[in-house]
């Protein structure tokens, strides 16, 4: 799903249901504004004076809250509860027709493909601990930014946009990090969750990265996108970005020979071209050329599709150095299908089957880095996705958001 009625998307995952009260309470820095209710319950409205957005007898959320953001464009913050875990199966439109009509909305967020909690779980290198701590929890908040009209200020507006024309998405994720840390520190909350960048923090993680980003004067890539790690046929692997389309930028991957290159430095790459996107104004297209990893110069390819769940498009980055012939399937760039909005149900269910992990495990990766050769690695030891372990000089600081 792409952004529309949604711009962003972010969840707070949950030990125990967190109440309306406590919400507000958490996020008393924003303006409220009211309690959206779902158009199937407005005649239960009257039982929503007290800010009460479940249904007393279920349990279930009946409501949105809605909290000002940009006003003047329209814009808001909508904080959705729920009484249970987050719902990463997409669901059949017969058996579960409000989950299935949700996550073709983007209620979910507008950037989440189904199955990316599972995903975010298997590729979870910045918390080791969330393929154990996760299962755990039995609710979850979800936070979306949405432009329900255009600021009526504003005379050359177009009543049906849905994005202001000056849409700025990092201040969307600046603005909506802010909410999440705020709920983040309730008791009972278990840890955050970016759907569309699959990535998953506790509360101290993501507290260590944003104050690394705010120290550094860098946007905290890290905490709202991910860097994954799979292995393929005949020795070749493949890392890859998800939700740099947070940032409407195509995500990064890079395929190389297992032997050949340090998956730390590959990892970096990846990042300080994610970087490069964003604060250039330069495009990147196929055929052009970066000096990379391995002191090499590495091509790009601009892809319609990725060679990994979520669908999107990518950059490709291979090396340049003629050590091996790169296989077909991992040069093909695919096609772009004027009909891949249609759901596929088949296709779909087909792309879910199995463990939804689309990638390595923790045990399987560990196997694959211990394989490689030990002149790759400095300190003879690797430390996969966290540069901030070695920072000591950091002050520990609460960033503006």
């Amino acid at each position: 799903m792409a952004k529309g009625l949604f711009t962003q998307g972010m969840c707070i995952l949950l030990r125990a249901p967190m109440s309306v009260e406590s919400i507000r309470a958490r996020l008393d820095r924003f303006q409220f504004v009211g309690v959206q209710v779902s158009p199937e319950v407005e005649d239960q409205a009257a039982e929503l004076e007290n800010l009460d957005a479940y249904d007393p007898t279920t349990g279930d959320c009946v409501g949105t809250l809605a909290f000002e953001f940009r006003p003047e464009v329209g814009g808001h913050l909508l904080v959705t509860p729920s009484s249970a875990p987050w719902p990463d199966e997409m669901g059949d439109p017969d058996e579960s027709p409000e989950r299935f009509v949700a996550w073709s909305l983007g209620q979910f967020g507008p950037l989440a493909f189904p199955g990316c909690l599972q995903r975010a779980m298997a590729q979870s290198w910045g918390w080791e601990d969330a393929p154990e701590v996760v299962p755990d929890h039995v609710a979850h908040v979800r936070l979306l930014i949405s432009y329900v009209m255009v600021g009526e200020d504003d005379p050359e507006a177009d009543s049906t946009s849905l994005v202001p024309k000056d849409y700025d998405s990092v201040e969307e994720l600046h603005f909506l990090t802010r909410a999440a840390t705020a709920l983040l520190e309730a008791p009972e909350a278990l840890c955050y969750f970016n759907p569309g960048g699959e990535v998953l923090r506790d509360e101290s993680g993501l507290r260590q990265g944003l104050n690394y980003a705010w120290n550094h004067d860098l946007p905290p890539l890290d905490m709202w996108t991910n860097v994954r790690l799979f292995t393929d046929e005949d020795g070749w692997v493949i890392m890859d970005t998800v939700g740099n389309g947070q940032l409407d930028l195509p995500d990064i991957e890079a395929i190389f020979p297992r032997q050949s290159f340090e998956p730390s430095t590959v990892e970096s790459f990846l990042r300080h071209a994610s970087l490069y996107l964003l604060t250039g104004d330069d495009e990147v297209c196929t055929g052009d050329t970066a000096d990379g990893p391995g002191d090499v110069s590495w091509q790009a390819i601009e892809c319609d599709e990725g060679l990994s769940d979520p669908p999107r498009p990518t950059i490709r980055w291979f090396p340049e150095d003629g050590d091996r012939p790169i296989p077909d399937h991992l040069l093909d760039p695919g096609s772009y299908d004027e009909d891949a909005d249609e759901l596929d149900l088949d296709e779909l269910d087909e792309r879910l089957a199995g463990d939804g992990s689309d990638g390595m495990s923790m045990d399987e990766a560990e196997d694959f880095l211990n394989d490689l050769p030990p002149d790759l690695f400095a300190e003879g030891e690797y430390d996969f996705l966290d540069p901030r372990d070695d920072d000591e000089d950091d002050e520990d600081v609460s960033p503006p958001f």
